[in-house]
Formats: C-alpha cells, structure tokens, sequence
C-alpha cells in the first residue's frame, strides 16, 4: 500500500514537472530520468533511474523524491522482446 505522504510527495512533483520542467528538460534531456523533490523544488537528472535518486538524496537525505523519464508517460517498462 502507498503511503499518503508519498502520493503527496508525487502529485506535487507532477506539478513542478509539468508547470516548470517538461518543455524545458524534453527538448535537452529526452530519455534522461528526473528525481524533483517537492519541497525545494529541486530536481536532478541522471542517464539511469539510479543515479537521479542518488543525487537527490545526496542533497536532501530525509525528504522524499519523485522520480520519471524525461519525455514518457512511464518511468520503467516491463516486459519482454519478441523477435
């Protein structure tokens, strides 16, 4: 189960995104991943999922971040390749 805090933590952050960091980071860092803490308003880029957790978690070790790729309704995919 989701804590609330945590959908708090990304409805805040989809609001930065989308108000602040979309055209801005899709037309430089399209498939790049993007961790925005909500508080601060800081985000951080990194080519992998993990290196823009890590950053932010750096900056700020005892808030929660929201992660997403840059320019994709999804921020992982799963699944398999068919030939």
């Amino acid at each position: 189960m989701v804590s609330q805090q945590s959908i708090d933590v990304a409805r805040k952050a989809q609001v930065i995104y989308e108000g602040q960091l979309r055209a801005r980071l899709e037309s430089t860092n399209r498939d790049d991943f993007v961790a925005i803490e909500p508080e601060s308003g800081e985000f951080f880029l990194g080519k992998t999922l993990s290196e823009a957790i890590q950053a932010a978690r750096a900056a700020h070790p005892k808030r929660l971040s929201f992660a997403l790729r840059v320019g994709h309704g999804t921020t992982v995919e799963l699944g398999i390749m068919a030939p």
